[in-house]
């Protein structure tokens, strides 16, 4: 049984990042110790919290919506910080392009995260030998050279591209409307960011692919503690990554390690995946999704990916492992498969891992709507396994249950 983790006492630099104001903590509840092992959700403007639970994110509602100043991602990533630094934990979707706190349009970018996918693509290409072509982004204000630039192929060089990054920050600073003007300045910042980023892969490739993946999970693992700050990356922030993506998210959304379309050697996968999330792993906790329980294979791969970066013997952060069922077609949901979960904690118990470093997070989530006569159940149901409950409502929601 893989006991649910309990809260580590903040550092002082922590303490003194979420001292103020000292009103708005005293107004938050706390959780009967009963509940302490629920995972609710949390928006952007959430109000009152449970100071004694983790939460799940949602980056849309959280940055909210376009906002053409400057200044917006700065002010998204304070609210962001000052929302982890009243909770337990906060699980954070940290993981492609337009699966991160920032977005690459619809704001100026606080601290862009470079898709791990661009480290594959490097890793690969330095391994077969072939130059890295650089991110074309010329100054700010040069709309011809923007114009100049044929397809999205040859702006983002050797890596993944974007065709929405691209048509955007090729349009004129002067065309359209004031928000697209807007959006326009964000797109070309944010892919100067990104050319940034690259670079410092590229200007490694003369020491090899092992320097290179080192390299680019550096650059990954700086942004994460750029946007949260070193103290609630390492206290509070779990930056969650789909190391297992299915064809939707690969194909559409470029999430994962993988390639959409590119036939890339396992070396130079694993190279990369196991180098990202080790490096990841040294700042905080990390999460993994997804596994399907019910298939033998995908429970397999979750625990390769365990037994490569939290091998017996090792110490340090916990890995949480998002498990389920399949994907309910059309949606991002999963099919409930927690009758499953013995078979997996104990090929878990059998693997090389430090077992106190991994977690076993179930979904789909507890559903509270309409069902609150079964969630003491499920809650007991949860305790006894030893294992966190995801529930799908507000802080507003679990407190009307409590008072009850």
């Amino acid at each position: 049984m893989l006991p649910v983790m309990r809260r580590s006492m903040p550092t002082l630099a922590l303490l003194l990042l979420v001292a103020a104001p000292l009103g708005a903590q005293t107004r938050d509840w706390v959780a009967p110790a009963r509940y302490e092992h629920l995972v609710p959700r949390v928006g952007g403007e959430p109000g009152r919290v449970f100071s004694n639970l983790r939460y799940e994110s949602n980056n849309r509602s959280m940055r909210g919506d376009f906002d053409p100043r400057a200044e917006s991602g700065a002010e998204n990533a304070r609210r962001q910080q000052a929302i982890a630094g009243r909770i337990r934990g906060l699980f954070v979707l940290r993981d492609a392009l337009f699966s991160q706190q920032d977005h690459p349009v619809e704001h100026q970018a606080f601290a862009l995260m470079m898709p791990a996918n661009w480290v594959t693509a490097a890793v690969a290409d330095t391994m077969a030998g072939t130059p890295l072509r650089p991110v074309r982004a010329p100054a700010l204000d040069d709309d011809a050279a923007w114009a100049a630039i044929p397809d999205a192929a040859t702006m983002f060089g050797s890596f993944q591209p974007s065709d929405r990054l691209f048509e955007t920050a090729r349009r004129a600073r002067g065309a359209g409307t004031p928000a697209e003007q807007a959006e326009t300045r964000n797109a070309r910042h944010n892919v100067r960011v990104l050319a940034e980023e690259a670079g410092y892969m590229i200007a490694d490739a003369p020491r090899g692919a092992r320097a290179v993946a080192a390299c680019g999970a550096e650059r990954i693992s700086r942004s994460d503690r750029a946007y949260f700050t070193e103290a609630l990356r390492r206290e509070r922030v779990i930056t969650l990554s789909v190391e297992n993506p299915n064809e939707h998210e690969r194909r559409d959304e470029n999430k994962g390690f993988s390639i959409w379309g590119r036939d890339v050697p396992a070396a130079a996968l694993t190279l990369t995946r196991d180098a990202v999330l080790r490096r990841r792993l040294e700042d905080g906790e990390l999460a993994l999704e997804r596994y399907d329980l019910t298939q033998p294979a995908e429970r397999r791969r979750a625990v390769e990916v365990l037994e490569a970066i939290v091998p017996t013997g090792s110490t340090g952060h916990r890995v949480w492992v998002w498990v389920g069922g399949g994907i309910i077609e059309g949606t991002e949901l999963v099919e409930d498969a927690s009758d499953q979960l013995p078979t997996f904690q104990r090929e878990l118990a059998a693997a090389a891992i430090a077992h106190d470093r991994v977690i076993v997070f179930n979904r789909p989530s507890f559903r509270l709507r309409g069902h609150t006569a079964e969630l003491e159940a499920t809650v007991d149901r949860f305790h006894r396994m030893g294992l966190p409950l995801s529930v799908n409502a507000s802080s507003g929601a679990l407190q009307r249950v409590f008072r009850r």
